[in-house]
């Protein structure tokens, strides 16, 4: 009977300490996986700036109009090439805002 209870003791506390075990590890693991997710998170934290800051270079209007001259050869329209066009319907009922002429290009033979 004794032999009975010292093995059932043995076993209940080698599993006690198992657990435990157990359960360091885990949180160790846990950590790691914590950490290694934190790195993960600011580098694309850092690759989402500076995409946005190439974002930003790529949408500058001064660079598009550069873009638009030396690549494309556009240019501003002539004077000429303007037609102003007055907004009011063509039923001649006038619009609830204010009537102001819209800018249209055109091409022309220039």
């Amino acid at each position: 009977m004794k032999w009975v209870l010292w093995s059932l003791l043995v076993v209940s506390v080698s599993g006690v300490l198992l657990f435990y075990v157990w359960g360091k590890v885990d949180v160790v693991r846990v950590g790691y996986e914590l950490d290694a997710l934190l790195k993960k998170k600011a580098a694309l934290t850092q690759e989402h700036e500076r995409l946005q800051a190439r974002l930003s270079q790529l949408t500058a209007p001064e660079r598009i109009a550069s873009e638009a001259g030396d690549k494309l050869g556009m240019r501003p329209p002539g004077a000429r090439q303007v037609v102003l066009v007055p907004s009011q319907p063509e039923d001649g009922n006038p619009s609830d805002g204010p009537e102001l002429p819209l800018r249209l290009a055109r091409q022309t033979g220039e």
